[in-house]
């Protein structure tokens, strides 16, 4: 696993981008900003850039794609923790950065008063003071609490003792916020075990600008700037806001006070008791809550606004139900306050369980740094996770706003109600939530087929991650905050989901609820670890008498405590009838290191598997043990010539591959009628072959023969698994003989798919067809199938001759309307993107403006990228470049641009602060020696600045990759593109022939199409692209070793990332 600042600023920046949009690069070439008013489906094209590990360890990690839901990404934010705990100074895993336990909470009173009128005029004051009644557990004279970043008046500290009423007097204080984030209390005579004490203090803190502890936000009603006080405590920022025991496991009752004018409000988790004026300051009213339920310290929240609160209508819920927001935000706020309460009533079913407090809050910040927090009883939301306009969003974005709201109303029962016992099962909680949330979404929207969605969204994405050796398991130690960061990642949140789903299919839903209702009441205002709730199942299928092969805990464990997951080989004997099936660690790429790793990478797999004989909703069921390397299925209940499908549903954690006749079988099943197999099973059929063959697993015949019957389907899931593959075949083919009948093979498959979907949208879509209908216009007009084409042109002239009028677009086929009408037009058409960019700084037409096929255009886009008085924004300088590189013919250009144009770059306004990224984005369409020596020969000519940067060697890695993917799999594919009765692909030769850059024209009909070794070639500044032939050895100063086929598909993930 990759160091801990890795993590934290990797995460960050990658979801910062993922999830907001563009970004801009600043002083610090490491961060990313972003910002937020993006549409979901440009945002797919935003420049995904990983930040500067700083501890020298692997690029590749990859963030939760719900990783928005916690993180920090504010540059002082993120500077402050890199000083905190940068690998110079910080403490190391397992060192003192835990309360001692001698004192456990019982119950605060926490008083607060933020002066957030006084904000304007730059006074970010917060008064507070405390009473926390304490038990102590083993006698000491130290009483240490967590507090950071704040004022103590020690004069104001007092330990009493509850059992005589008399106080202990204080003999010292030490102080260290800024080391440990402690402070510690010495009394003169001992605190006796068992007994409590009440321990007292005042102080002062600031509204920081961090988004994190209690904070400043702002915007902007009727052109006046209006300040509100809030809250973000976890993982351990409580501590900012007011000294606390700020450990998950130290649950207490918090009695919590605020201080507002009397012209705005308060809120907290518990419902407001009182108000009263606040002593001696006239206008200010204190605010006082109910005490709270037994609860954690990072979910208290605290929100001091001029906000309205908008209520769910009455009947939907037993429990008071509010959205806070803006006054003039109250209009978007009609979807969620609808589904919310109705996934609350839900989850109360589900899990048999009330939702424990009297109200449910849920308020839409403006400045928030995660997407949402799930204080309990008052859930935060960053405004673009809450409010929408039902009217004018997109499909992506309604769905986005269930999931959230699904994923934090999760919360309140796993996570709140039950918390884990110490962040290194977090997993617990986000896991769990990441699971539910599904459940909860389909509760409300079951158009929305949320189970189906699963494969794509979670288990396929997160395979990618956990198939590297920089992976971790799922439960690890973890004591520093910086430590606690690094675990909110695709391995707690999307594999912890996925391992939740398999532990339901293994015992059976309906058991699977009832141990969920099990562990919630065994465990519930309390803590639990992860043995805590495999007990609970064990007692559950023990109860009904569900027989497994062991227990729960030790089948469990095999997938929580070790990194990855296997590979299933299945070879049937058709003979016999029977099957040997095997199991071994995937990996996508082995890393040059001489460390042994000791861990046996085996375990306990459910072997589900269905054929061709039993209905859609029949399986059958084995196991192979952790102990075994493989086990022999006597009988999988299949004729010869009928096929077997592993892993039914893809329900369960791991990839299959079968020996070649069952690909045949399964290929004709397919093209027979490919409905007799389920979505899910489709959908893993296509990633898992393309993902085997890029490994050299399986042969690309085995995948490309599956992907003829995509010409059949017409279902979502199944064509958004195998998009990414797709992706990066095209890319990696452009301009090489074998494009041609590539592009006749796409068109085939792709042009009934469209045809299906159509171009024009109806009120009756449903969720998925809207989704596949952006995929399928995608391809078809990157394709320039005629009809897709002739459609967008015309509805880009439309918006042309009505420029304000927002409605003609769809959001949902905007971006591939913008990019078509300016790639197939001339240049009015580049004109009208780039002066709508220019007046309303929508990016979608930028990004449109990098994708015509006219150079000098795009040249002229980047020369105008270095004058600041252009009107390019320095928050839209990287989602240029990029989008430029990634336009073929632009990767040329940028490319030349970069090397010819250093200094002109650097003596520009950009300074040097953008060369890394800009490197790093040209590379992923380059594929050949050529093209490798220059980029190394750029690397070398300015080592001070690209020398030492890992992205930068991510570039080049993956420019390694795409020449290795070339000489491996570049004939192979043209081969079968060919001739796809071929059987068996040609020798590899390790020299490639100089390839000719040719273009072909595609008829619309697949019947017509036929695949054509004519060509044509293309426009001079495209020609030059790829032409050189590629060496038998690397360059000088360059080289890499004996073909490692795990490396390459490091490549092709990052495809998949890129088109989700």
């Amino acid at each position: 696993m990759g160091g801990i600042q890795h993590l934290l600023f990797l995460a960050l920046a990658l979801h910062a981008v993922a999830v907001n949009g563009f970004a801009q690069l600043g002083e610090d070439a490491s961060i990313l900003r972003p910002t937020y008013n993006i549409d979901d489906e440009t945002e797919l094209m935003e420049p995904r850039i990983v930040a500067e590990p700083q501890d020298g360890s692997k690029w590749w990690y990859t963030p939760s794609r719900k990783a928005h839901i916690y993180r920090h990404r504010f540059n002082k934010a993120l500077k402050q923790l890199e000083q905190q705990h940068n690998p110079k100074n910080t403490n190391k895993q397992g060192e003192d950065m835990r309360l001692p336990g001698d004192i456990i909470p019982i119950s605060y009173d926490v008083r607060m008063l933020p002066f957030v009128e006084l904000i304007e005029s730059g006074n970010y004051t917060t008064e507070g003071s405390v009473v926390i009644v304490v038990e102590c557990i083993r006698s000491t004279r130290n009483i240490s609490i967590n507090s950071a970043e704040l004022v103590i008046r020690r004069g104001t500290i007092s330990i009493l003792d509850m059992q005589t009423n008399s106080p202990l007097a204080v003999v010292d204080y030490f102080d260290e916020q800024s080391t440990r984030e402690i402070i510690t209390i010495q009394t003169a005579s001992m605190l006796g075990a068992g007994k409590r004490y009440k321990i007292s203090m005042s102080f002062k803190s600031t509204l920081n600008d961090d988004l994190r502890g209690f904070y400043r936000s702002s915007y902007i009603e009727e052109g006046v700037r209006k300040w509100l006080a809030v809250t973000q405590f976890e993982s351990t920022d409580a501590r900012r806001a007011f000294p606390c025991f700020d450990e998950p496991s130290m649950k207490a009752n918090f009695t919590v006070a605020l201080g507002r004018k009397d012209t705005m409000t308060a809120v907290s988790n518990m419902e407001q008791i009182k108000s009263g004026p606040v002593a001696g300051m006239p206008g200010y009213i204190w605010d006082s809550f109910a005490p709270s339920v037994k609860m954690s310290s990072y979910l208290v929240a605290f929100l001091v606004s001029d906000f309205i609160n908008i209520p769910a209508k009455p009947g939907v819920s037993n429990v008071q139900f509010r959205i806070w927001a803006r006054a003039n935000a109250e209009n978007l706020t009609t979807y969620a306050i609808d589904i919310g309460p109705r996934i609350l009533e839900y989850f109360e079913s589900y899990f048999n369980i009330d939702y424990p407090l009297a109200k449910q809050d849920m308020a839409a910040i403006p400045d928030f740094a995660a997407g949402a927090m799930e204080n309990w009883g008052l859930i935060t939301y960053r405004e673009s996770d809450l409010l929408i306009d039902t009217e004018t969003a997109s499909a992506r974005q309604k769905q986005r706003v269930a999931v959230v709201s699904a994923h934090e109303l999760a919360h309140q029962w796993f996570g709140d109600l039950v918390t884990m016992d110490w962040w290194n099962a977090i997993w617990l909680n986000e896991g769990f939530a990441s699971y539910m949330e599904f459940i909860g979404t389909d509760s409300v929207e079951p158009d929305f087929k949320m189970n189906d969605q699963f494969v794509i969204e979670n288990l396929q994405y997160v395979f990618g991650i956990d198939a590297l050796e920089t992976s971790r398991p799922i439960n690890i130690e973890v004591n520093t905050p910086a430590e606690i960061s690094s675990l909110f990642d695709a391995i707690s949140y999307e594999k912890g989901s996925c391992i939740v789903r398999m532990c339901a299919d293994m015992l059976g839903i309906d058991a699977f609820k009832r141990g969920l209702t099990r562990y919630l009441n065994d465990n519930a205002y309390g803590n639990a670890q992860q043995d805590d709730l495999w007990q609970a199942m064990q007692e559950q299928a023990d109860e009904e008498n569900i027989v497994l092969p062991a227990k729960v805990k030790e089948i469990m464990d095999t997938w929580t405590y070790k990194m990855g997951y296997p590979v299933i080989k299945v070879t049937r004997d058709y003979a016999t009838g029977g099957a040997q099936v095997t199991q071994e660690r995937f990996l996508l790429r082995k890393m040059n290191t001489t460390e042994i790793d000791p861990t046996v990478y085996q375990w306990w797999v459910p072997l589900t598997y269905t054929n061709a004989g039993l209905e859609p909703s029949q399986k059958v069921s084995e196991w192979l043990s952790k102990d075994d390397v493989s086990t022999s299925l006597n009988d999988l209940g299949a004729d010869a010539d009928q096929w077997v499908i592993f892993n039914v549903d893809q329900q369960n954690y791991y990839r299959v591959a079968y020996d070649g006749t069952n690909y045949d079988l399964l290929t004709a099943q397919l093209m027979a009628d490919h409905q007799r197999i389920v979505p899910n099973n489709r959908a893993q059929l296509l990633d898992d072959t393309f993902i085997l063959a890029s490994v050299d697993i399986v042969p690309y015949k085995n995948a490309l023969d599956l992907s003829l019957y995509l010409a059949q389907e017409k279902e979502y899931v199944p064509w958004n698994a195998v998009l990414a593959e797709f992706n990066y075949i095209d890319s990696m083919l452009h301009n090489q003989a074998q494009f041609p009948d590539w592009t006749i093979h796409m068109t085939n498959i792709v042009t009934p798919y469209y045809n299906h979907v159509g171009f024009q949208e109806s009120d009756t879509d449903a969720q998925l067809t809207i989704y596949a209908r952006t995929d399928a216009m995608s391809w078809a007009c990157r394709l320039k199938i005629a009809d897709c084409v002739d459609n967008s042109k015309a509805k880009y002239a439309e918006q042309m001759n009505d420029p304000d009028n927002s409605r003609i677009l769809s959001p949902n086929q905007k971006s591939t309307i913008l990019r078509t009408g300016v790639e197939n037009g001339g240049q009015a058409e580049w004109d009208f993107a780039f002066s709508q960019y220019l007046s309303k700084y929508d990016t979608s037409f930028l990004i449109a403006a990098t994708c015509s096929k006219e150079s000098s255009r795009l040249y002229n886009l980047l020369e105008m990228m270095l004058d600041s008085e252009s009107g390019i924004r320095l928050s839209d300088v990287n989602t240029l470049f990029k989008n430029v590189a990634s336009n073929p013919l632009g990767n040329l250009i940028a490319t030349d641009f970069l090397v010819n144009r250093w200094n002109d770059i650097e003596q520009s306004w950009l300074g040097s602060n953008y060369f890394v990224n800009f490197f790093r984005y040209v590379c992923d369409r380059q594929n050949t020696q050529t093209q490798l020596d220059r980029l190394l020969k750029l690397r070398n000519d300015h080592f001070d600045i690209l020398g030492n940067s890992n992205t930068v060697q991510q570039g080049i890695d993956i420019v390694v990759e795409n020449i290795k993917w070339m000489e491996l799999h570049q004939e192979e594919i043209g081969t079968w593109l060919v001739d796809p009765s071929v059987t068996e692909p040609p020798a590899t030769t390790t020299t490639s022939t100089t390839t000719t850059s040719t273009t072909t024209t595609s008829t619309t009909t697949p019947s017509t199409t036929t695949r054509t070794s004519t060509t044509t070639s293309l426009s001079t500044a495209a020609s030059t692209v790829s032409t050189t032939p590629v060496p038998t050895t690397p360059s000088a100063g360059f080289r890499f070793t004996k073909m490692d086929f795990t490396s390459i598909f490091a490549v092709v993930l990052l495809w998949k990332f890129l088109v989700h």
